[in-house]
């Protein structure tokens, strides 16, 4: 018998979240590893992210939501609020 199939954690239901939802986690989640506190309309040019904190908030991200996140979709999300948005809508 598998591992997973042992281990008997029950059904999972995804609970939708709102919007303000996600994008309170995804500021939760740039605060806590980048020491910054971003508004919906912070925009990503503005924070002063590298190109290598993109690419660590890109995995955060998809650990998180479930959700990829490449540099094409950093270049069409101009704000946070744009980039929670864009979480949003791939993670239903």
């Amino acid at each position: 018998m598998e591992l997973s199939q042992r281990l008997d954690f029950g059904s999972f239901e995804a609970v939708a979240q709102d919007k303000e939802d996600t994008f309170d986690e995804l500021a939760s989640l740039v605060d806590d590893h980048f020491d910054l506190t971003p508004t919906p309309n912070t925009p990503l040019a503005d924070t002063g992210l590298t190109s290598l904190d993109r690419i660590e908030l890109a995995i955060r991200i998809e650990e998180r939501f479930g959700v990829r996140v490449d540099e094409t979709v950093y270049e069409a999300c101009t704000t946070a609020g744009d980039l929670a948005n864009y979480i949003e809508e791939q993670a239903q």
